[in-house]
């Protein structure tokens, strides 16, 4: 009876662990990250980001959230990050 068990526990078991592995992996293995603050995005300092301090969605959308057409973007133009769920 205990080999029984050992054969039926082993693979479920070891079925189990790569499963876990598995699904870390396809998900990243880490949590979300938290978007730059806008600070972090100024890398010059001057209170306002141009399109070189961008990069991703912020740089290819970057003539839309200038509402005022100034060339730069304040804080109050950026979208809102998204929220992790």
């Amino acid at each position: 009876m205990k080999k029984l068990s050992m054969a039926v526990l082993l693979p479920v078991i070891t079925a189990s662990v790569l499963a876990l592995f598995s699904v870390n992996s396809l998900a990243g293995g880490q949590p979300p990250k938290d978007p730059p603050s806008f600070a972090q995005l100024d890398t010059n300092g001057d209170g306002v980001l141009t399109k070189d301090e961008l990069r991703g969605p912020l740089a290819d959308d970057f003539d839309r959230f200038d509402t005022d057409n100034s060339g730069t973007l304040t804080e109050d133009e950026l979208p809102a990050p998204p929220s992790h769920q």
